[in-house]
């Protein structure tokens, strides 16, 4: 919504001069995606008498501002490849890494890992 000039809101001694509305649209479809005001004011004239004489009238601009349209497929084809390349680094690491050796060729640790938990597995 816009709020309407409402001359009790207006700073003092100033007339409303211009109220600017732009539009945010999408170029592709059509659609607006936000309206904003914006209000111009001008020092208001004096007529002598030590009182202020308000403009009769103000301009209403209008104002449309095209949305730059997102190409999804590109984002798509991105992350596609981001988490392709993430899942092969994860099986080349799985493959041909450490294989669960902590880097000094002793792997008692994982074997006695291994038939604690088959143990348990038996004892259920």
């Amino acid at each position: 919504t816009i709020d309407v000039y409402n001359p009790l809101q207006r700073p003092g001694r100033k007339a409303l001069d211009t109220l600017v509305i732009k539009f945010v649209y999408s170029a592709s479809d059509g659609s607006i995606h936000s309206v904003q005001q914006e209000t111009r004011y001008i020092h208001s004239q004096s007529n002598g008498g030590g009182r202020n004489t308000m403009p009769k009238s103000f301009n209403v601009e209008y104002v449309w501002i095209e949305e730059a349209d997102v190409d999804l497929d590109s984002g798509v084809f991105t992350l596609f490849a981001a988490v392709l390349l993430i899942a092969m680094l994860g099986m080349l690491d799985i493959c041909c890494g450490n294989n669960g050796s902590d880097g000094n060729g002793d792997t008692s640790a994982t074997t006695s890992k291994a038939s604690s938990s088959d143990g348990f597995a038996k004892r259920l």
